[in-house]
């Protein structure tokens, strides 16, 4: 048995016009929210039932992680180190935006040695313009020099965030920023079509009808999948999961025990936690009383927790393991064969060693698929 460990930062510079995760521009705090980390390591209620075994990956997400500095980070993997057994670790990546990446970050992040061996850069485009619409700190020239810092550094394994499906792209920039990802010799890239979640600014500047604001068209983002499965395949990557590409050996494993339904333990606030059975876990989204020692008096900071049903669990399983390259085993889905045989027929999923994938053509369609082979009742199908 094998667990993961995730750690929430929720603190950025600014706000993405398309981000809805939890997140705050508070600053002064980078100090105490890592000191209330390391408590809440130490005190988490679901710590035992959620680290199951030797620790594999560890993962900083955010927000922006990479805002805390290279010495506070390093001072928190330290601490982390002292409260788990991370000697077996064989992945722990760190989310950073370009800007972050300095000499000075890095010699601080990697001074005496460091557990990241990963550094995942939200780039987003290389095209200017376009991140100036979605508010991002850097310009297109940064991404570059923050991977030679890095590699200079002796972090070599590097992933980058793409988006398209934006305002003002067309097919032509959005090549443009595939090929110039590849030519940074990055081994992974996780790409994302840009979806209008509520409560962000892009909500709101969509809800106004600006005429400037105009979204490409369904048509036009099936391009765009089609045109970066392309590339990326003709570069040797593999499309292990249906926003993530890799070249053999670089996928992420963190990522990937989310969708095997691996045990993690979540710190941070807005952080989630699993028992890799039936039993969910969350913390309160708030940093203010994280870093707010009054909590420490209990002990714990306040956690949700969620029992799944059996339902639940064979929902999920088919919903995160038809997202990725290796499918769902046909089992899951007894009691549904006319349905898979339709979309076989279709040329939407495919039938192979006893696992049910989405074709090539089925990944556009995987929600609808997905929400097909649902059990909707717990006494249906079972």
């Amino acid at each position: 048995m094998s667990s993961g460990l995730y750690i929430h930062v929720p603190i950025c510079a600014s706000r993405c016009i398309y981000c809805d995760f939890y997140s705050t521009t508070l600053r002064g705090v980078e100090e105490s929210y890592a000191d209330a980390v390391l408590r809440e390591a130490r005190n988490h209620p679901a710590r035992t039932s959620c680290i199951q075994g030797e620790i594999r990956t560890l993962y900083l997400g955010g927000g922006t992680p990479s805002q805390l500095g290279g010495r506070t980070l390093h001072r928190l993997l330290d601490g982390l180190s002292r409260t788990f057994d991370l000697s077996h670790l064989e992945e722990a990546t760190l989310e950073v935006n370009p800007e972050d990446v300095t000499e000075t970050f890095a010699d601080e992040l990697t001074a005496g040695g460091s557990a990241i061996n990963r550094v995942s850069i939200g780039v987003q485009s290389f095209c200017d313009e376009e991140l100036r619409f979605l508010r991002r700190r850097h310009n297109a020239a940064k991404p570059a020099e923050a991977i030679r810092i890095l590699r200079r550094h002796g972090i070599g394994n590097v992933s980058i965030d793409l988006m398209y499906g934006l305002p003002l792209q067309t097919l032509r920039s959005w090549e443009h920023s595939i090929d110039t990802a590849l030519a940074l010799g990055t081994q992974h890239i996780s790409a994302y079509c840009l979806s209008v979640e509520e409560g962000t600014p892009l909500a709101r500047m969509t809800e106004k009808k600006d005429d400037a604001l105009q979204l490409p068209d369904d048509e036009t983002c099936i391009a765009m999948a089609a045109l970066l499965r392309e590339k990326l395949r003709a570069a040797g990557f593999v499309q292990y999961e249906i926003s993530n590409y890799a070249l053999p050996g670089f996928h992420s494993r963190h990522n990937s025990a989310y969708w095997d339904g691996t045990p993690y333990l979540g710190l941070g606030p807005g952080a989630h936690s699993y028992d890799g059975v039936a039993t969910r876990y969350w913390n309160d989204a708030n940093l203010s009383l994280y870093i707010n020692k009054e909590w420490n008096a209990c002990n714990s900071f306040p956690v949700h927790e969620e029992h799944l049903t059996p339902v639940d669990v064979r929902n999920e399983r088919v919903m995160l393991g038809l997202r990725t390259r290796r499918g769902i085993s046909e089992e899951w889905v007894e009691g549904f064969s006319d349905t898979v045989a339709r979309y076989i027929g279709r040329g939407l999923l495919t039938r192979e060693n006893g696992h049910l994938r989405l074709t090539e053509a089925g990944l556009n369609l995987g929600d609808e698929i997905t929400r097909e082979l649902f059990v909707s009742d717990a006494n249906e199908r079972e």
